[in-house]
């Protein structure tokens, strides 16, 4: 259900998908870390992909991060950061 929505999310925000399969595995193991402790209120698969990795991806619409320098400070749960960092390797987090 994650993989069903986070693929659909990024085709809708003109995004590739090569990052998919690193985001599921981090969904996978933010859902599991969460059973023990607080890291997010979000505990369904479908609204991790929406409100947490296609909200951060969507900021990919609003600037070109390859290759720039980016400092996201008291993310918790690694939101907006992780995912930008998966979605554009070359950023600097």
């Amino acid at each position: 259900m994650m993989e069903t929505h986070l693929r659909k999310g990024l085709a809708e925000l003109e995004l590739g998908d090569d990052a998919a399969p690193s985001l599921l595995r981090f969904g996978e193991l933010l859902l599991e870390k969460n059973k023990v402790m607080n890291l997010t209120a979000i505990k369904e698969p479908a609204q991790v992909a929406a409100l947490h990795f296609l909200a951060s991806a969507a900021l990919l619409g609003c600037a070109d991060l390859r290759g720039k320098s980016l400092v996201d400070v008291g993310t918790g749960a690694g939101f907006p950061g992780m995912v930008l960092k998966l979605m554009v390797p070359e950023l600097r987090l």
